[in-house]
Parts: structure tokens; C-alpha cells; sequence
């Protein structure tokens, strides 16, 4: 059987490259990493990580309380319900 030209085979897929989320070049196919973190760093970015992500969900999941409060009542009942949250949230602080 011929490959159609352009074809990839698996020989094509030795010269790809790894690299971390982060950008980093992670070194798959020169060895080691080319710099090494200390596990406090490594922990440190954990964290640091951990945080934004739980950031990010948090607030796409209140985007989505809120589209769905929208679907079942008034704009002005969802900005006032909105506001009262907002109210007792400042005075946690």
C-alpha cells in the first residue's frame, strides 16, 4: 500500500519536540532538563498554579450561576440578588 504524499508515518514523529505548559523546554530528546528546580520551587509554582486555576474556575462557574439565574428571572431580580451578595460579602471583611 502507498501513503498518499504529505502521508505521515511514525519515522516523522522523532524530530517533535516536548515542552512543559509553562513554555519550558522540557529536554525529551537531549537527556536531562537543562535546569533543575529545587522542590521549594517546584512547590512554590504548585501553588502558585493551583491558585489561578482555582481562580479561573471559580469565576467561570459564578458565569454560569449567573447566566442560569438569567434564564429563569428578571434582570432587575438577578442585579438586585447580585447586589445583596456583593453587600454581605464586603462585610465579611
Amino acid at each position: 500500500m502507498t501513503l498518499p504524499t504529505g502521508a505521515f508515518t511514525f519515522s516523522h514523529y522523532g524530530n517533535i519536540r516536548s515542552s512543559s505548559p509553562l513554555g519550558e523546554d522540557i529536554g525529551v530528546e537531549d537527556g536531562p532538563m537543562h535546569r533543575k528546580r529545587s522542590a521549594k520551587d517546584i512547590e512554590q509554582m504548585a501553588e502558585r498554579e493551583t491558585a489561578a486555576f482555582l481562580k479561573r474556575a471559580s469565576i467561570t462557574y459564578l458565569e454560569c450561576c449567573v447566566s442560569l439565574m438569567m434564564t429563569h428571572l428578571e434582570l432587575e431580580e438577578v442585579a438586585t440578588i447580585l447586589e445583596k451578595e456583593a453587600d454581605m460579602l464586603r462585610r465579611l471583611d
